[in-house]
């Protein structure tokens, strides 16, 4: 589900928050800037899918 969005990149954000300290101002200021409003949006997708379920 919402294949447009870097999961990949999300996940490796952990490494960059432990391992290169240097970069995690500029991480941060592109991940605020640039790719919130789109994760919002595929996350809001996801929880519309998710309620569309039947419950078991």
């Amino acid at each position: 589900m919402a294949p447009d969005v870097p999961w990949k990149q999300i996940r490796g954000i952990g490494n960059i928050l432990r391992h290169e300290y240097h970069r995690i101002a500029d991480v941060i200021w592109v991940v605020v800037t640039e790719h919130i409003t789109p994760l919002g949006v595929a996350v809001a997708a996801i929880k519309r899918h998710i309620g569309d379920e039947p419950q078991a």
